[in-house]
């Protein structure tokens, strides 16, 4: 072997540290100065380390969560954003002209969840059970509403008899055909899309069923919002060594076994043996003249055919903050409001007793609305509220004290709002839960098995399971 001089180990060593350093300049230059202490400054280890390295492209809650994992098993890590910050559709905002932070993105916590409330547990993040009941609003006058009675429960009952799935218009086409069930179909219809941010044509039936069984369990928020459980999970990976870049959008990803390179859009180069695609589902199904695609080469035709059986529906959030509660003498226990406008589902704050009303439009109406300005959306939401509530527009623009228009079907990188389920979901996620040659792994909420979908939980969850596939694969 020859000797090489340890000044020519050092030059090479040089050399190689500041071409990476050129494509990737928030590389963590504490990891790899005690990586090469260690290994004795041999430019052959820094490669190896760099070679090991697993990527992952998305830095929402899964991508971090399966960050995390990982790092805590010392795996060198590198996650990629494409937007400015991290947390995907966790949006949380501290703006100045509202006077608590806002949820842009997602809000609540359904549920006693199983990894959601253990890392806020951990992190020592406080939150609240949501409060207030459900109403239907129609011209200022208010009523109980009870999805679990009448037609509704008849409803459920023939979903939870069903024999074999079918989309849910079919289902309402063969069981609800009678006159008499018209307002229940346009009220099923309506919640599917609203809620769910489901297209009743291809829905499936007794994932909804499931789905609705479950909303009756109690409902939180997190104190400060949702971005507190994300900069938990931020600091605890940069802890652990993780490399996090934002503001680089992954656009092409070129790979054989063991060995991957992610080239993004602003022309950075990364080089590991593995990648993790944590992308919303959406982004999987853009085609090749989407600004949202991503290529891979060799193709992954049948895993990218696959994300194409999973629904994922578009939703607009508007959050209103208005200079007095004007809806307090009409009802003092309002949380969450149902109307027949273009704006149709409403909740306030409480227990927290504030004048904010979060609008929220799903679904299909969310796709009529997705290519008008924020002008003129804030204007059909007040007439919105106008209308439901019988007060005047003028009086709701006067007291109007700061707006927030979220339109997430426009949003760059995520195009909607969440997944739902098809009749063929179960089998696409097989598929997409699959590793392709132990190299590339998928991950998301899309993914998720259990109840409820389309959740930071189910975020979380998916990413706790790819971080040990790619730990079983390493291994």
């Amino acid at each position: 072997m020859v000797n090489v001089p340890k000044f020519l180990r050092l030059l090479v060593l040089g050399f190689f540290f500041l071409e990476y350093r050129r494509y990737s300049p928030d590389f963590n230059l504490r990891i790899i100065t005690r990586f090469l202490i260690v290994n004795n400054c041999h430019a052959t280890a820094l490669k190896n380390y760099l070679m090991n390295t697993v990527i992952i492209i998305g830095g929402g809650a899964s991508g971090l969560m399966v960050a995390w994992e990982l790092s805590k098993h010392k795996i060198p890590v590198t996650l990629i954003e494409a937007k400015q910050r991290l947390g995907g559709r966790i949006y949380t905002l501290n703006d100045p002209s509202f006077s608590v932070p806002i949820e842009a993105g997602a809000e609540f916590i359904h549920g006693n969840l199983q990894h959601t409330v253990s890392l806020l547990n951990k992190a020592g993040i406080s939150y609240h059970a949501i409060g207030g009941e459900m109403y239907q609003l129609e011209k200022g006058r208010f009523k109980k509403e009870n999805m679990f009675t009448g037609n509704w429960a008849k409803l459920l009952k023939q979903m939870e008899e069903l024999k074999e799935d079918v989309p849910l218009v079919d289902f309402l086409d063969k069981y609800f055909t009678d006159d008499s069930y018209d307002e229940l179909r346009k009220s099923v219809k309506d919640f599917a899309g609203g809620f769910d941010l489901a297209e009743t044509r291809t829905a499936s039936t007794k994932a909804l069923y499931y789905e609705w069984r479950k909303e009756m369990d109690i409902q939180y928020r997190i104190d400060g919002g949702y971005k507190r459980l994300i900069q938990y999970l931020e600091t605890e990976c940069k802890k652990n060594g993780v490399v996090i870049n934002t503001g680089c959008c992954a656009k092409k990803i070129n790979w054989e076994k063991n060995e991957v390179s992610v080239l993004s859009m602003c022309s950075r180069f990364f080089k590991g043996k593995k990648v993790i695609v944590t992308v919303p589902v959406s982004v999987l199904q853009a085609d090749i003249n989407d600004e949202n695609y991503i290529e891979f080469k060799p193709s992954l035709s049948q895993h990218i055919q696959a994300a194409k059986h999973i629904g994922f529906g578009g939703v607009i959030k508007i959050i209103l903050e208005f200079s007095e509660n004007f809806w307090e003498g009409k009802t003092k226990h309002a949380g969450f409001i149902f109307t027949k406008q273009a704006v149709p589902t409403w909740w306030t704050q409480l227990p927290v007793n504030n004048a904010i009303l979060t609008g929220w439009v799903g679904g299909d109406k969310a796709s009529g609305l997705k290519n008008e300005t924020d002008e003129t959306i804030l204007r059909k939401t007040l007439q919105s509220l106008a209308n439901a509530f019988d007060v005047s527009y003028k009086v709701l623009k006067v007291n109007l004290k700061a707006f927030k228009i979220a339109n997430w079907c426009k949003e760059p990188d995520i195009g909607g709002g969440y997944s739902f389920n098809t009749i063929t979901s179960g089998y696409a996620k097989d598929i997409l839960r699959q590793p392709v040659n132990d190299t590339i792994f998928f991950s998301g909420e899309a993914l998720y098995e259990g109840l409820p979908g389309g959740t930071v939980e189910a975020a979380l969850s998916s990413g706790i399971k790819t971080a040990n596939q790619v730990l079983m694969a390493i291994q």
